[in-house]
């Protein structure tokens, strides 16, 4: 693998859409200030509604429409990087956000992409810092899942990390397509498939780099039915792939750690009351994760 300065890599971002609503305009304006400027921008959206399509096309980007209904995050991120390679496929880098993050650190995307100097590196992802307004919950949600020390991560981190070596959150990540298609790409799942692909890269003995210093905006408040179904989901998605819990363990312990943490933060600094709703909604969670129908 030729080793490439960041300036040099051939870069792509992409975002998967639905209803993206008028905050949409704000998000494409951020990426327009970055320092770093990638050579192709897609929005692959699903039959939006609103006007998502219309503000991306008015932001200079490549817009893909696709029915609702075939939408999955998994096939549908692929089905974005074989779009992007039929046009260039000398393609190094292919970035992914989601509709609802903001960026307004204007180095955020050269910082991610530095790490992929490391020719071992096959995928990146940022810290994410919750929204200004978000609620207790989601804010002690992210501090854990995303510190603010970097890490660069590989099998060898699987006996003390367990299923989080693997982590990887496709709401601001990168990854090296050539080792993207070496794993076999992004499957055609409704979950997880960022999770399943940095397990795969692990395994092929690529790392996986945190980047504390990319920095975005991105929470989600905590809505009952949502994590329902949510977290049914993931359950459903460590059951049908039993091969990623054989090599870096289940997720029940670092639920576990996540819980005690919670309890720990929100209790000294956010009083009984959120203390309350982080046991009543993280034990709804974790039921829906157990349930097996």
């Amino acid at each position: 693998m030729k080793h490439k300065k960041t300036e040099l890599l051939q870069a792509a971002i992409v975002i998967p859409t639905y209803n993206a609503g008028t905050e949409f305009a704000k998000l494409l304006e951020e990426l327009s200030q970055q320092s770093l400027q990638t050579q192709y921008k897609l929005i692959i959206d699903s039959s939006s509604t609103d006007d998502t399509q219309k503000i991306g096309e008015e932001f200079d980007w490549t817009v893909v429409s696709i029915s609702k209904e075939s939408f999955s995050h998994g096939g549908t991120r692929q089905q974005a990087v074989n779009n992007i390679l039929d046009k260039n496929p000398t393609l190094d880098i292919v970035i992914f956000v989601t509709q609802d993050i903001r960026i307004p650190q204007r180095d955020s995307l050269e910082k991610l992409l530095s790490v992929f100097e490391n020719e071992n590196v096959a995928a990146a992802y940022g810290r994410q810092i919750p929204h200004e307004k978000a609620s207790a919950y989601a804010s002690v949600d992210r501090e854990f899942n995303y510190p603010a020390e970097s890490q660069l991560k590989s099998m060898a981190d699987a006996s003390v990390n367990g299923i989080k070596t693997a982590f990887i959150s496709d709401s601001f990540a990168a990854y090296r397509v050539s080792a993207l298609i070496e794993t076999g790409g992004f499957p055609k799942i409704s979950i997880c498939e960022d999770m399943y692909v940095g397990g795969k890269l692990l395994l092929q003995g690529y790392n996986i780099a945190y980047v504390a210093e990319a920095k975005v905006r991105h929470s989600h408040e905590p809505d009952l039915l949502w994590m329902w179904h949510r977290y049914k989901a993931m359950g459903r998605f460590h059951r049908e792939n039993p091969w990623l819990v054989k090599k870096f363990g289940g997720a029940t312990g670092e639920g576990i750690k996540l819980f005690k943490y919670k309890i720990k933060r929100v209790g000294l600094s956010y009083g009984m009351m959120c203390l309350i709703k982080v046991v009543f909604f993280d034990f709804i969670k974790f039921i829906a994760f157990k349930l097996k129908w």
